[in-house]
């Protein structure tokens, strides 16, 4: 039932609209073509991805999306009360709040899985490689909606956490964008950090995409180990989820 509502809400769909932005620059940018070949086309689509993820589809754009998408799922239903009716339901408040962070994640697939099918087809259209270079391309897609996942999933679960304490969607996502902009562009400039850009989400994003975009040598400037990366973003989810199920059991919600 979420999922399906979410599918249906207009508020995916402009989201969804939006994360279309870069591939409809591609369209009207793209680079000159000297070689047609499944290498140039995997180069070319490491080379594109890797920057519309890092400038755009994970910025602080991708971020408020997920953030609003996400705050939205817990923070409506007790903002309007209706989370009364959902608690009179045979089931745990743990499966609650899992139901709905999987139901969001759900609506992530499609705000930035779409627009990246769309992009990978063109490309592979534009480099006249077909069935082969959709295959060869497929694991690349695939990776990148993954770490997409992965790193925005983390903040969606933080804003889900918070839209729990603050009960309203709108005060959940200024109050989850105003903790991650701090952690990310004010704590690091205090004098004993080195390094202040590795602590953004953009530059965490590029130490996974080297890990697996090897022919994109460009990557080499993220330095950092994967592992820790993706450690640190799935506990982060993890925990944020734990706290979004305790917040629900302190609370008590009368009608």
């Amino acid at each position: 039932m979420e999922v399906k509502r979410l599918l249906r809400s207009r508020r995916l769909k402009l989201m969804t609209l939006l994360m279309f932005l870069p591939v409809v620059v591609y369209f009207f940018t793209h680079e000159e073509i000297t070689e047609y070949s499944t290498r140039a086309l995997r180069i070319s689509f490491q080379v594109n991805f890797s920057t519309y993820l890092v400038n755009f589809w994970a910025s602080v754009i991708g971020q408020l999306v997920v953030i609003i998408l996400m705050s939205e799922l817990l923070g409506s239903e007790i903002d309007k009360g209706t989370i009364r009716v959902l608690l009179t339901k045979p089931v745990r408040k743990s499966e609650l709040v899992i139901g709905k962070f999987l139901g969001g994640l759900t609506g992530m697939l499609v705000v930035f899985g779409l627009p990246y099918l769309v992009m990978q087809i063109y490309m592979v259209l534009l480099y006249k490689q077909g069935f082969t270079g959709l295959r060869a391309t497929f694991g690349d897609l695939l990776y990148s909606l993954e770490v997409t996942i992965l790193l925005l999933g983390s903040l969606g679960a933080f804003a889900m956490a918070l839209s729990v304490v603050l009960s309203r969607p709108l005060y959940a996502s200024l109050a989850s964008f105003g903790v991650i902009f701090v952690a990310q562009f004010i704590l690091p400039q205090l004098p004993f950090f080195d390094d202040p850009e590795r602590f953004t989400l953009n530059y965490q994003l590029g130490v996974l995409l080297r890990d697996r975009f090897t022919l994109h040598t460009g990557l080499d400037v993220y330095k950092g180990d994967p592992s820790t990366t993706l450690v640190f973003f799935a506990s982060v989810m993890l925990l944020s989820l734990m706290l979004a199920i305790l917040g629900l059991y302190r609370r008590e919600y009368r009608g």
